[in-house]
């Protein structure tokens, strides 16, 4: 590949990135402990809970305990127990909108004091997408780059589950050719977030991995027969009938905000396009995402490349997705990075990393725009591999 050919080599180059992936995990450590010293974040300087988004994980599971699953997704009982979590009322909500397989890890969450379940959540979880991200570089150091991904301080700060999304994804694209029936079965479980399930049936199809494809349905049939067992079918009729709720309230009305919502819908909601507006922009972007991802697939580009973009694209044609999942964007980045990155390519990503640590912004689409940078490397990535593919000297070597 030429344009890999100006790779930053040398001692002293990979010494300076190290040292400000150091840094920047002691910043994002520091913070959070003196976050945590001054009163805002986890405890308040009174002593009580700070609501953030895990506390509607939290509340879902202790109705479970209750022998109340199903009402996790009435609004009005589980921020009751939200309340009963932070000891004292609060202005915000925190809706709780999984399917009901994840309820039976809030469950074991809920077993906890609000506090306690968090940071452990935090410790069982990243843990699984620092072992990915070794898993698709195979090196140690690859360790060091993750932790220093922006997102995941962002993740960290308010609970979510980036590191479980991230840890799924990954390690289900990196074993597809080397272990099937274990990458199908980490992508069934990946339906925990079905917005993301949009364009990885499409690349498994055009790839013909029907083993992975077979592994990941039943993997997936599997968990949500194994939801009803445990829990009845109770949850599931009150998923599905949340679900007109959630989209009204989210995709509608903006109630979370739609300038958070890192797609390509919520940006046009943000600057005030209608629902129809924003769902056709945003339709044909999936289309041409997934019409994308099965030439890919189906002419069996470098798998790296393939892999690459079917995650980006996995985060992209999603319309609900907030800065904490683009801890997953750190694995298209992985992928990319087995062969190197040359000098623009690393100054792209360097780019990318620093649209994620700015944050959520009201008016620049920070996390959309990082998405879209890594899919440009991407295509470009693929782009130069078919050149090279087609080169005089390669056209010789096939005849």
């Amino acid at each position: 590949m030429t344009a890999m050919g100006a790779i930053i080599g040398g001692q002293q180059p990979r010494r300076v990135a190290s040292m400000g992936m150091f840094a920047l995990v002691c910043a994002y450590v520091s913070l959070l402990f003196a976050s945590y010293l001054i009163g805002v974040w986890l405890i308040d300087p009174s002593g009580y809970p700070i609501p953030t988004d895990f506390l509607n994980v939290w509340a879902a599971g202790r109705l479970v305990l209750q022998h109340a699953p199903a009402d996790a997704y009435d609004w009005t009982i589980h921020k009751a127990v939200e309340v009963l979590g932070v000891r004292r009322e609060f202005a915000d909500y925190f809706g709780w909108h999984y399917p009901p397989p994840f309820l039976l890890v809030a469950a074991a969450l809920a077993l906890l004091p609000y506090p306690a379940a968090m940071v452990t959540w935090m410790a069982v979880s990243l843990p699984l997408y620092l072992a990915s991200m070794r898993q698709i570089a195979g090196r140690r150091d690859v360790v060091l780059a993750a932790l220093a991904w922006p997102a995941v301080f962002w993740n960290t700060v308010v609970g979510q589950n980036g590191f479980l999304t991230a840890a799924l994804l990954g390690s289900g694209l990196a074993l597809i050719e080397r272990r099937p029936a274990l990458a199908g079965i980490l992508i069934g479980l990946l339906t925990y977030k079905p917005q993301f399930g949009l364009l990885i049936p499409i690349a498994l199809i055009a790839g013909r991995h029907w083993r992975v494809l077979g592994w990941a349905s039943a993997s997936a049939l599997g968990l949500a027969l194994l939801s009803a067992v445990v829990l009845g079918t109770e949850p599931w009729l009150a998923f599905l009938h949340s679900t007109a709720h959630t989209n009204e309230a989210i995709l509608v009305s903006g109630l979370a905000q739609f300038s958070k919502l890192q797609s390509l819908f919520g940006q046009m909601r943000a600057l005030g396009a209608s629902v129809e507006m924003a769902w056709a922009a945003h339709g044909f972007l999936v289309l041409a995402l997934a019409g994308t991802v099965a030439w890919l697939w189906a002419r069996r580009a470098n798998f790296d490349t393939r892999a690459s973009f079917l995650a980006t694209a996995t985060l992209l044609a999603s319309p609900y997705i907030y800065l904490y999942d683009l801890v997953a964007l750190a694995i298209p980045l992985a992928f990319l990075g087995r062969q190197g990155f040359s000098r623009h390519e690393t100054v792209v990503v360097l780019i990318v990393g620093a649209l994620v640590l700015w944050g959520p912004d009201k008016h620049v689409p920070t996390g959309f725009v990082a998405m879209l940078l890594v899919l440009c490397l991407s295509l470009l990535r693929a782009r130069q591999a078919r050149a090279d593919h087609w080169r005089p000297e390669n056209s010789a070597a096939r005849i």
